[in-house]
């Protein structure tokens, strides 16, 4: 059987780093019928092979780029309109109230996945590719014409509509790039999402910059058009390549996968992660406004952050696939969640810069490793879709949640308390930590001594 399989693999060209994924034979093939005698075998299905490279599989790899620098690139970038929310556009309104226009399309961006995660199970990939575009540009334009102290406006097209639009793309773009790699899976997902780093460098820069120049409608419209490139490139480069359908198991249902003791506690501990993640994404820019730095720099930091997550979102994962994800990802998140008690010593501009580069870096491999995580508790290639589209869901709920809470706890201004943030944040990402140490215990008991 083996030599036959590798025989079918070579018919496909494929290199030695491919993964051949059996599939099994049809049901009743070769059976002995007592009067006719044996029946001639039924032909083998083709094996799926999942290439490990290969000019598809680069392609894809650069279209699920462009999609992660318009979602979570764009959601880093949030900062910004959460400053600019808050001293011009929704004077009337808390800073906890506003980021709960950032919270929500984070929210969005991760839950949409327990409806996107099953349907990418099922091949409805490129449905949704050109939906959420659609979607994600649409809303867009519209939150370029909302009114002074709307509210109700920029909540509904861009915490509602943008958010679901992204959370349509952000998922199968990301878990297509699974149907072409396996040994190297990491880091194709790293380079892949280190497309968000590029986004949050990009988008604060240019849409403070519009601001400034030409207003409020100018940045959102200039967000716009740059969302519209990158949405035509994704869905031009990237292709899925899912296994024959007869070799397809039914995904196991939500239960029964709740059920799966390392599975679960990994939800619980990137739940906790991601409650204390975007504190800084959400609030550097109003922190160092308020500790008396330049304002030019301030509009810069949320581009440091990003810009150094660039190599944290790919370094990391290149020894992820050398030593295992789980340690590469704990030890990212804790170094993560201790840089946030440093703020109560950030007061200089060197202390500003050198913060943001270090949370930058060591907050990246979290993104960037959260969906390979995923891939990698999968018991078979063809649940990759709906564990992610779980894991996504609830944590999502941390991202809804967690930068409200921090606006509660730093006041309405214009004194913030930033300290109780900053404690917050800190311990519960340093706690989601612990209870990813303890699934990573039992993925190692699961199955075996091998590397987790």
């Amino acid at each position: 059987m083996a030599e036959q399989v590798a025989a079918e693999a070579a018919a496909f060209g494929v290199s030695e780093t491919s993964t051949i994924v059996d599939v099994p034979r049809a049901e009743g093939s070769g059976d002995v019928d007592q009067e006719k005698g044996p029946e001639p075998a039924a032909p083998e299905p083709p094996a799926h092979v999942i290439p490990d490279g290969g000019l598809e599989a680069w392609m894809t790899v650069a279209g699920s780029w462009f999609i992660s620098a318009i979602c979570f690139g764009y959601v880093n970038a949030y900062g910004v309109y959460q400053t600019y929310y808050v001293e011009t556009l929704l004077p009337s309104y808390s800073a906890s109230t506003i980021s709960w226009i950032g919270s929500l399309q984070t929210f969005f961006l991760f839950a949409v996945g327990i409806i996107t995660g099953p349907l990418f199970d099922r091949g409805y990939f490129r449905h949704m590719m050109i939906g959420g575009s659609i979607l994600y540009v649409g809303c867009l334009f519209a939150q370029a014409q909302a009114q002074q102290d709307a509210y109700y406006q920029i909540f509904l097209s861009q915490a509602v509509g943008q958010g679901l639009a992204m959370g349509t793309l952000f998922l199968p773009a990301t878990a297509v790039i699974g149907h072409y790699f396996q040994k190297r899976r990491a880091l194709a997902m790293g380079l892949a999402v280190s497309g968000s780093s590029t986004g949050g460098i990009v988008f604060p820069i240019m849409i403070n910059n519009i601001f400034n120049e030409r207003g409020y409608v100018w940045g959102v419209r200039a967000a716009g058009f740059f969302v519209l490139g990158a949405c035509i490139l994704g869905n031009l480069l990237m292709r899925p390549h899912y296994p024959p359908r007869h070799s397809r198991p039914t995904p196991p249902s939500i239960a029964k996968l709740l059920r799966d003791p390392p599975y679960a506690v990994s939800i619980a501990g990137l739940f906790f992660i991601i409650l204390g993640l975007f504190f800084v994404f959400f609030y550097i820019q109003l922190f160092a406004q308020t500790q008396g730095i330049g304002e030019t720099l301030s509009f810069y930091t949320l581009a440091i952050v990003n810009a150094a997550s660039v190599f944290g979102r790919t370094l990391p994962n290149i020894v992820a696939d050398r030593i295992g994800i789980f340690p590469v990802i704990i030890t990212s998140s804790f170094v993560a969640g201790a840089i946030i008690f440093a703020m109560f010593g950030v007061k200089s501009v060197g202390a500003v810069v050198i913060f943001c580069l270090l949370y930058g870096f060591f907050s990246g491999a979290y993104v960037s490793l959260l969906a390979p995580l995923m891939a990698h508790l999968s018991d078979h290639f063809a649940e990759m879709g709906i564990r992610m589209g779980v894991a996504f869901a609830i944590v999502g709920i941390a991202a809804l949640v967690g930068t409200p809470i921090d606006g509660a706890l730093i006041g309405n201004g214009p004194v913030y308390t930033w300290w109780k943030a900053e404690v917050f944040s800190a311990v519960v990402m340093l706690a989601g930590c612990l209870l990813l140490t303890y699934a990573a215990f039992l993925l190692r008991k699961k199955r075996g001594k091998r590397p987790v």
